[in-house]
């Protein structure tokens, strides 16, 4: 990371990335909730899901499963490379403070 960026642009940054990375694992929780609650199900007993507005059955719980499964996959890894980001800008907004309070 540059050491001339602003701080008010590392702070907006920061900002902006742990308001994602919460956002991220907060998705990540709720997936991984309907998952195990999925995993829990009586067989026989209706799943619906929402689309749109709508509550549909699902005919196959299944590829629901592993479609819940692969979304929760992929929003951890997302999760995982903002909390990355978050660590850099910390580090470069830690730089910036030094900087500004030695001027």
């Amino acid at each position: 990371m540059s050491e001339n960026i602003p701080l008010e642009q590392v702070v907006q940054e920061l900002q902006m990335v742990a308001q994602q990375l919460v956002s991220a694992q907060t998705q990540v929780r709720e997936l991984q909730g309907t998952i195990d609650y999925l995993a829990n199900q009586i067989e026989g007993n209706s799943i619906f899901q929402q689309v749109g507005p709508l509550l549909v059955e699902v005919d196959d719980v299944g590829t629901l499963r592993d479609s819940l499964a692969e979304t929760c996959r992929q929003l951890n890894d997302h999760a995982e490379k903002l909390s990355v980001r978050e660590s850099e800008l910390r580090s470069a907004y830690e730089s910036a403070v030094k900087q500004f309070e030695s001027a």
